[in-house]
């Protein structure tokens, strides 16, 4: 790989992180703010769980819409257009005085992230080579969790101090800072150097089986709906498990910390190992966070330190690999396959919290923890399924010691 290429490729990751982390701030910022935001807009647990979804339940219905819209604008201008929505949704959550006036801030960051994620994936698809390409959507991913870190911190940084209002503004200043990088994208004539480099070093796309596919999307909506909860009931769950509020938001930026580590870890070790199939990865994975969950339900403190641990590190550290098994064999129309496999991941992620928030009031966090881990269980065994679908239309055995055959 030339120089050009190389800073293409890193340029490449740095926007993805950039992109993806600012299409989901909203939600998860909302999240770590949770027991200030529901003291003084009086928010009960089922409504803020609803609130939490709006974002989560846009993004997924406008996913497959959004993700044709970048293919024809292209990454750059994609990424703007996700920066101002962003801009526009943190401001609205920022001045919000009342339930309905957050979630309408949410939904237009659901805007926001249905153009984010798409975008983020074209321009790593576009520069980068397939050597690279797990650590590349490992980091790329680890956007999510640096989300949650920004959340996490801001907690005891900001929202004790001054205030949640000020932690949100200071978050509007972020999305604008990426909003004028984008408008003034330069440096095209590498990029596009890059781009030949890497489209050349890469096989042909081999694509997806439909029904693979659609089975895929839908094991992403139970792992999604599973793991996204986390990232917006860690904090409030653990101030109920006995955990002071300043020491659960920096659990919650330890356990992003560990989150950011896992994905991409687990990219370098796919880009390693190429031979080995990523899904049976994301279902392991899942069937670790399944475990997690558990422990959380168990309510005492220890316990759910180890459960959240597990939480990150294993329940939600797959999607780095979920969205590199997808583009990895559709690099042509990483924008569009994106818009498809989002729709799944954005509904899991928004009906998860909603459905947590309601199990929680209505009946307990316990509760509401196991019916988290029924999901991520469900969830691994969708995604054994969709491999054995998708090796079967290639005429490959599926089982676990063939491998070799194909990375599937």
């Amino acid at each position: 790989m030339t120089s050009v290429a190389r800073g293409g490729a890193a340029r490449a990751v740095v926007r993805a992180v950039s992109i993806s982390a600012l299409g989901v701030l909203p939600a998860f910022l909302v999240g770590a703010l949770a027991v200030q935001i529901r003291a003084e807009l009086d928010v009960g647990l089922g409504l803020f769980g609803l609130a939490a979804a709006t974002l989560f339940a846009v993004s997924g219905a406008l996913a497959r819409p959004a993700g044709r819209l970048v293919q024809r604008l292209g990454s750059r201008r994609g990424a703007a257009l996700a920066a101002a929505l962003a801009t526009t949704s943190l401001t609205v959550i920022g001045l919000a005085g009342s339930p309905a006036a957050l979630m309408a801030g949410l939904a237009v960051g659901g805007l926001g992230n249905a153009v984010a994620q798409p975008s983020a994936n074209a321009v790593v698809s576009e520069l980068v080579t397939d050597a690279r390409l797990g650590v590349a959507f490992g980091i790329k991913q680890s956007s999510i969790p640096a989300a949650t870190l920004l959340g996490g911190l801001a907690v005891p940084g900001i929202a004790l101090v001054a205030g949640w209002r000020w932690a949100v503004a200071g978050a509007v200043g972020l999305a604008l800072l990426l909003l004028l990088t984008s408008l003034a994208g330069r440096d095209a004539g590498q990029r596009t150097a890059a781009a030949r480099e890497a489209a050349a070093a890469r096989a042909p796309d081999r694509g997806l089986p439909r029904g693979g596919l659609v089975v895929l999307t839908l094991g992403g909506f139970l792992g999604s709906a599973a793991a996204t909860p986390t990232g917006v009931f860690l904090v409030d769950s653990a101030v109920a498990a006995g955990i002071g509020a300043g020491a659960a938001g920096l659990l919650f930026a330890a356990c992003s910390v560990l989150g950011l580590a896992s994905r991409v870890g687990y990219g370098v070790f796919v880009d390693r190992h190429p031979a080995r199939s990523a899904y049976l990865f994301i279902a392991n994975l899942l069937t670790l966070g399944t475990l997690g969950y558990v422990l959380m339900a168990l309510g005492a403190v220890p316990a759910f330190v180890a459960g959240g641990v597990l939480a990150y590190g294993a329940g939600w550290a797959w999607t780095g690999l979920f969205h590199f098994a997808v583009i990895r064999d559709n690099r042509g129309a990483a924008a569009s396959v994106t818009g498809f496999v989002q729709t799944g991941l954005s509904l899991g992620a928004a009906s998860g919290p909603l459905l947590f928030g309601v199990v929680a009031q209505t009946a307990s966090y316990p509760a509401a923890w196991l019916t988290t881990a029924a999901l991520s269980l469900a969830g691994a065994v969708t995604v054994r399924v969709s491999r054995r679908m998708v090796r079967r239309s290639r005429g490959l055995p599926v089982g676990r010691r063939t491998r070799v055959l194909d990375p599937t």
